[in-house]
């Protein structure tokens, strides 16, 4: 009996040590993501909201790290939740108040808060204008699509009294990504009044997938190298442990196929409520006489034909029209016409300036430095242009 047990200790120590061994040479040698490393390169940004899927967090400053190593960067998140400074709720007399809403190519997506759009328009009015001006980045406050603005806007936003509202709209998947959402509950008109997202969820401070790989299932084992590496080998070559389900929207299958006319009526529905949720916008901004203006961004893949590749190898099958690039925008052009709502597209400007610098990060394509720069600085002119703001 004692030499049984005896044998079982042994056995047992040597398979620990080996273990141990086989560990620390793994993560040597070929360390694994673990989910702890996972979290740290996670956005951290998000907050839970009972009528959006999410809002950003309040007073702290949450990371943004590329893993590619574009971008390390953070973004400042004040007492009220929105990036930047401190302002005050009650506008002051005599300020004229500008509040920029839109998703995370508003936010500043892996630029510092003083690279952001919004800071830099505020930057380039205070430089023009003799009377005080303040611009609100309201970007993720609101979520990231056009229902959610809504939302946001009307239990929210327009109590901050904005002279002037403008809604960075993206081109790319600002109408594909109501595919995403669910309206649980809506009025008598048919708005809604909570939206939730299918496959995404807020977890602490992360919005993640609803689905959990199976190597990342188990708190102690998945910051082991060892076994991570065993997972994804058993994977690869025996098809086992396999990856759930990851949740997907159809946005994400079909990415592209909004800028593709041959493509975009497969998002018939969602541009259907993506136009009566501006038209709502339009309606609330002019109860609160604030004045809306909604630009249109540009997506990287419009402006140079060599990033097909770089879409095709994330599954995109859908592409722009060679001669016809801007096609969503003209459509969204004659729609905003035909309702009064101002716009301003940035897509001639982007062109204008191609061969001058590249304004979006290469792999991310979120606007660089460089990008939104020029995004301020043709909202800016437009607001002087059409005598919304007069000069000093």
């Amino acid at each position: 009996m004692r030499k049984i047990i005896l044998r079982a200790v042994i056995l047992i120590f040597s398979l620990i040590i080996t273990l141990s061994l086989s560990e620390l040479l793994i993560r040597k040698i070929k360390p694994q993501l673990t989910f702890s490393e996972a979290v740290k390169l996670s956005i951290d940004c998000y907050a839970y909201d009972p009528l959006i899927p999410f809002t950003l967090g309040k007073n702290y400053k949450c990371k943004m790290v590329n893993i590619r190593g574009e971008y390390n960067t953070g973004a400042t998140l004040n007492s009220y939740g929105y990036r930047g400074e401190e302002f005050d709720l009650e506008k002051k007399p005599g300020v004229t108040r500008i509040m920029v809403i839109g998703d995370s190519m508003t936010f500043g997506w892996g630029v510092a808060d003083d690279v952001t759009y919004p800071f830099l328009l505020e930057k380039n009015l205070k430089s023009k204008l003799s009377t005080p001006v303040e611009v609100i980045n309201a970007g993720y406050v609101g979520g990231l699509s056009v229902d959610s603005y809504y939302l946001y806007l009307k239990n929210r936003g327009l109590k901050l009294k904005p002279d002037i509202l403008v809604l960075g709209f993206t081109v790319w998947n600002d109408i594909s990504d109501l595919a995403e959402n669910v309206w649980l509950k809506v009025d008598k008109q048919g708005l809604p009044e909570q939206v939730n997202s299918c496959c995404h969820i807020v977890d602490g401070r992360i919005f993640r997938n609803r689905s959990i790989e199976f190597k990342f299932r188990y708190p102690i084992l998945r910051e082991s190298h060892l076994f991570l590496l065993t997972i994804e080998t058993l994977q690869k070559r025996f098809n086992l442990f396999k990856t759930p389900y990851m949740q997907v929207t159809r946005g994400e299958e079909l990415m592209g196929c909004v800028l593709n006319p041959d493509c975009i009526h497969l998002f018939y529905q969602e541009e259907e409520k993506t136009y009566k949720i501006l038209r709502e916008i339009k309606k609330l901004s002019d109860e609160n006489n604030t004045k809306l203006l909604v630009v249109l961004f540009p997506v990287d893949l419009q402006l140079y034909a060599n990033q097909k590749s770089k879409y095709e190898s994330y599954g995109g099958k859908w592409f722009p029209q060679t001669g016809n690039e801007d096609f969503l925008q003209k459509r969204l052009g004659s729609f905003l016409n035909q309702n009064s709502i101002s716009y301003l597209d940035l897509y001639k400007f982007f062109v204008e300036q191609k061969n001058k610098d590249y304004p979006f990060f290469p792999i991310d394509a979120h606007f660089n430095k460089y990008g939104t720069q020029l995004v301020a600085e043709n909202i800016s002119q437009y607001l002087f242009e059409k005598k919304w703001l007069s000069d000093k």
